[in-house]
């Protein structure tokens, strides 16, 4: 069986961890789910951010972040895309969202940091 190759936009997010982000098991794992073929991956929702996260926690999505559902506590959502509706439930209840690089940059180890899929 062929290995998945990365998609033009996860090529992009690749390119932009630093080596010594790459060795850490967390980002490994994130660059191994980007990989992953696109008709096995499925869009997280809102609403299942709200279920899996703590307030403030670091939240990696490799995939895109779909805007079905509510949250209430601050969480910084970090993923390859975000719907718009995604986006304004998100920062509407104090949260912010950032792309996975500068979410590598900030947490280099992955520490306190969940993956949802």
């Amino acid at each position: 069986m062929k290995k998945a190759k990365f998609s033009e936009k996860n090529l992009k997010i690749s390119a932009a961890l630093s080596p010594e982000v790459r060795k850490t098991l967390f980002w490994r794992r994130v660059l191994e789910l980007l990989q992953t073929a696109s008709r096995k991956r499925v869009g997280v929702n809102v609403s299942r951010i709200a279920q899996y996260a703590k307030d403030g926690q670091l939240v990696i999505v490799p995939d895109k972040v779909l805007g079905t559902g509510a949250i209430k506590i601050k969480v910084t959502v970090a993923a390859v895309s975000f719907s718009q509706s995604a986006k304004k439930i998100i920062e509407t209840a104090g949260g912010k969202t950032i792309t996975i690089a500068e979410a590598a940059k900030k947490n280099a180890t992955g520490k306190d940091a969940v993956i949802l899929k």
